[in-house]
């Protein structure tokens, strides 16, 4: 099977898998309504290409990279593995079927990656095969805008919220998840564009990101809507930037001129449709929630309290008999029960105050490991996730764990830092930032609205991402090296 499973073959099944994946999540979506059943076809494929993709990782490659890559899986693996074992001896309710699920979901986004890094570090035309991925992406979010319109035009699409709000998932099973995967891949669909548009001729490229646009805007969540706008924003003002450079140094340059003019284009015309949209509507009605409930809690701040005839002495002594520490959990307790925080985090906060006091709870070992799936709940209708990827990770997989998950991200952050003070404007070149945006996305709503690290349909474009930025950045590294032996 080694022989089989090389990088070429390997390379093309990756470019199908990428492509298919919005196909994949709408049979599950099929599957889950018609048969009620938690084994869809996306997990049984998802999972049989993360196991080619750890045979690739042990045996298909030869890449400088592969050690460390498969010392780090080791390391995950043993982590988790630890934990799994011992919380099922410490945990009051353990149920085996979703902590090996929920191990598996977290240990994808890492295989991915690790499978991504090696492959590009082993094949020769690294570029060619980078653009071929970009294109793939193109193809898989063009799937999920045709499908959602048609959906919306057939009367066949689900709503994305079920009162107040309003939008539309398409044949969708999640709007969250869907929101996140046009958020972290509008970017790359965007980079492919500006990549292939070299003329007013082939300008019918751009058509994939309009239409990725226009389904930022009909899932009605906040975070597409304002994945696209800032993408748009900050796309524009760069290469307004390097227009601008080149002006002055009365250096000509077409094509960026091109892009400028495209990206302007865009901007105006995502600029002028969003006041019309769903996620536009809800993101105001958001805004007035929260203008309504800080009014509220002024004029209850302005009204005078109901104190009777009680002496003032008698009040400071009752005041002076109370522990600082019962008046630290009040202050706590105001905090979590904040409409304010309720309406911004969709009450994510309040699970959060349960998690973290198994945390405080829990033994040296659980800390250190973690508690596994939902913390320790003692009824299964109450095991509930914060929905915040960073804070599940921590809550379940401890301080060990969690940052084992999070050594690819400080990898990435480390050598921005560096190369920011070597090659700062190749680094930032609009092109870069496009990726750099993409991975940004990502972990924002990672942290703040979660379904990315742990949702296989998710992670697997910011595994992508990463990669393209990591390598991105490796090239820039030896580049750099290769300068300063030549200027010595």
């Amino acid at each position: 099977m080694t022989k089989i499973l090389h990088k070429d073959f390997y390379t093309k099944l990756l470019l199908l898998f990428i492509i298919f994946q919005p196909v994949l999540d709408i049979l599950t979506f099929l599957s889950i309504r018609w048969t009620d059943s938690s084994l869809t076809i996306g997990i049984v494929v998802r999972v049989l290409f993360m196991i080619l993709s750890l045979w690739f990782i042990l045996f298909g490659n030869s890449s400088r990279y592969k050690k460390p890559i498969i010392l780090y899986l080791a390391a995950l693996a043993a982590a988790f593995g630890f934990g799994l074992v011992y919380n099922y001896f410490a945990k009051p309710i353990f149920d085996p079927f979703t902590e090996l699920q929920f191990v598996a979901k977290t240990a994808y986004f890492s295989i991915m990656l690790g499978s991504y890094l090696l492959l590009f570090t082993t094949i020769e035309k690294v570029s060619t095969v980078r653009l071929r991925i970009l294109q793939a992406i193109s193809a898989a979010m063009l799937i999920v805008s045709i499908s959602l319109l048609v959906a919306i035009l057939t009367g066949t699409s689900t709503e994305t919220y079920e009162w107040n709000k309003f939008g539309y998932k398409g044949w969708f099973f999640a709007g969250n998840e869907l929101g996140s995967i046009v958020s972290i891949g509008f970017p790359l669909v965007y980079l492919y564009a500006l990549y292939k548009i070299d003329s007013l001729k082939n300008s019918y490229l751009f058509i994939p990101v309009l239409l990725l646009a226009i389904a930022s805007i009909l899932i009605g969540t906040k975070v597409p809507y304002f994945a696209v706008l800032m993408a748009a924003i900050i796309v524009f003002f760069s290469y307004l930037i390097y227009w601008l450079i080149q002006w002055k140094k009365k250096q000509k340059e077409s094509l960026l001129t091109l892009r400028l003019v495209l990206s302007f284009c865009f901007l105006l015309l995502f600029a002028a449709v969003s006041p019309f949209s769903p996620a536009f509507s809800n993101v105001a009605g958001d805004i007035g929630a929260i203008e309504e409930e800080t009014a509220e809690q002024e004029s209850e701040k302005d009204k005078p309290s109901d104190t009777g005839d009680q002496d003032p002495g008698d009040k400071e002594s009752e005041g002076s008999s109370e522990s600082d520490q019962a008046k630290q959990q009040e202050e706590k307790a105001k905090l979590m029960d904040s409409p304010i925080l309720v309406i911004l985090l969709s009450a994510r906060n309040l699970y959060f105050a349960e998690l973290y006091q198994d945390y405080t709870n829990a033994d040296i070992v659980q800390q250190t490991f973690g508690m596994g799936y939902a913390g320790n709940y003692t009824d299964m209708e109450d095991r509930k996730l914060i929905e915040m990827d960073f804070f599940d990770l921590f809550f379940s997989y401890g301080i060990l764990g969690f940052t084992l998950i999070l050594l690819p991200f400080l990898f990435i952050i480390g050598l921005f830092i560096k190369l920011l003070f070597q090659v700062p404007g190749r680094l930032l070149h609009p092109e870069n930032l496009l990726i750099l945006l993409s991975i940004g996305f990502g972990t924002g709503i990672a942290f703040i609205a979660g379904h990315v690290l742990y949702a296989p349909a998710v992670s697997i474009y910011l595994a992508v991402s990463m990669s393209l930025l990591i390598i991105n950045m490796l090239k820039m590294q030896n580049d750099h090296r290769e300068a300063k032996k030549l200027a010595s």
